[in-house]
């Protein structure tokens, strides 16, 4: 890749739209290389009236694994999606491996690692930028969802396969170790991938072991595609805690509403999940507003005294905490998730390791004791992109 001309950018992502942070960075990647490169957006579940002028789409027109009604037909194309790798082939067949990216976000919902398998056969270049821990682990968190405590099993051991970690049941587990085991010993995406982006310092340091020694890993720190706020936001005028996210047990909302229960003060959770109603149930002083778009989520976030980022798993990133800080409002990071790279403790917010330092740390905030302080980010991301598309580093 180094030094090459490229005129053409495919994009895979599950969802032609945003159903979570790795379809919203595909998208987002998707328009703003749009005037440099044709672009070419490959999913399979569409929505027509989410494309985007000047961008090409490809679609396989399937549901995501989960939502199919024939499950054993949903579990095939989880697997090895034959039709998806089909219809890449038939696309790639149009253009020159030596003059296009194949750039992989998100294929674990609905394409399966059969993208992979025929971009390799075909000699194409790809690039796949670490959303998750998919690559490594089977439930792509390095969490055990029964115990919801973090997992240092090594993934595909004996020991990992007897584990029933997952969210679901351990049948649900059994498929996900043979998805995992197609993945890596058939399609061996680890071993094949030359071009790797990381999205934190922190996964970057997990991930890369598991990747075999010509991967060329770089880490480019995903777009914010809110505006940054000019005007000093005096979060002493403002009156709640925030939570922006999914409502499931790994990302920590009950710690969340447990410390701002006992503290007495107004929270607000944004987003949706499995375990909002139950939470909605018990923390009848919460204030659960659901899923948002990105214009009121600013708003929630303009209002608000500190943004919580509780998790109990791994994360990649945190994108949600680096769109507070755009705007001007401190964070609150568990100390165990990667969301912590970018909290200077004291200055822009506080890493907690306990829920009484989480307490602390918002009793600190709601008494004024923390004057906030804009860290320089210096990150271009269509710039970086693009230098290791060309050159294979940023």
């Amino acid at each position: 890749m180094e030094n090459r001309k490229v005129e053409n950018v495919v994009i895979i992502n599950d969802f032609n739209y945003v159903q979570g942070g790795a379809s919203k960075v595909a998208i987002g990647t998707a328009k703003m290389l749009k005037d440099d490169f044709k672009i070419y957006f490959f999913s399979a579940v569409n929505k027509e009236e989410e494309n985007i002028d000047g961008i090409q789409y490809i679609t396989t027109n399937q549901k995501e694994v989960l939502k199919e009604k024939n499950k054993l037909k949903g579990a095939i194309n989880g697997i090895y999606n034959f039709k998806a790798k089909r219809k890449l082939r038939k696309l790639l067949k149009q253009l020159d491996p030596d003059t296009t990216i194949v750039h992989v976000h998100g294929w674990t919902k609905a394409l399966s690692s059969s993208v992979f398998d025929i971009a390799f056969k075909m000699k194409f270049k790809v690039v796949l930028t670490l959303h998750d821990y998919f690559t490594a682990c089977p439930n792509g968190g390095y969490f055990n969802y029964v115990q919801n405590e973090i997992c240092h099993l090594k993934p595909l051991s004996w020991k990992c396969v007897k584990c029933n970690c997952d969210s679901r049941n351990y049948g649900f587990k059994l498929y996900r170790l043979v998805r995992q085991f197609v993945q890596n010993k058939v399609v061996k995406l680890n071993d094949k991938l030359e071009y790797a982006i990381s999205i934190s310092d922190f996964s970057e340091k997990i991930l890369k072991q598991t990747f075999g020694e010509k991967v060329k890993m770089t880490k480019i720190y995903n777009p914010i595609d809110i505006d940054e706020v000019k005007e000093k936001i005096d979060i002493r005028q403002n009156e709640y805690f925030l939570y922006v996210g999914r409502i499931s047990k790994e990302k920590g909302v009950d710690i969340f509403c447990q410390a701002i229960t006992e503290l007495g003060y107004k929270g607000i959770v944004v987003g949706d999940g499995e375990e909002k109603e139950n939470l909605d149930k018990i923390y009848t002083n919460i204030d659960f507003v659901g899923w948002k778009n990105k214009e009121e989520v600013v708003r929630y976030l303009k209002g608000a005294k500190a943004l919580i980022f509780p998790s109990r798993c791994y994360e990649t990133a945190g994108l949600t905490i680096l769109e507070a800080q755009k705007i001007g409002i401190p964070c609150i990071a568990s100390a165990n998730s990667a969301g912590k790279e970018f909290i200077k403790n004291g200055c822009n917010g506080y890493i907690f390791e306990t829920i009484d330092e989480l307490k602390k740390y918002i009793e600190k905030i709601q008494n004024n004791e923390l004057e906030f302080i804009r860290q320089k980010n210096n990150h271009n991301y269509t710039k970086e992109l693009k230098e290791f598309y060309l050159n294979g580093k940023s």
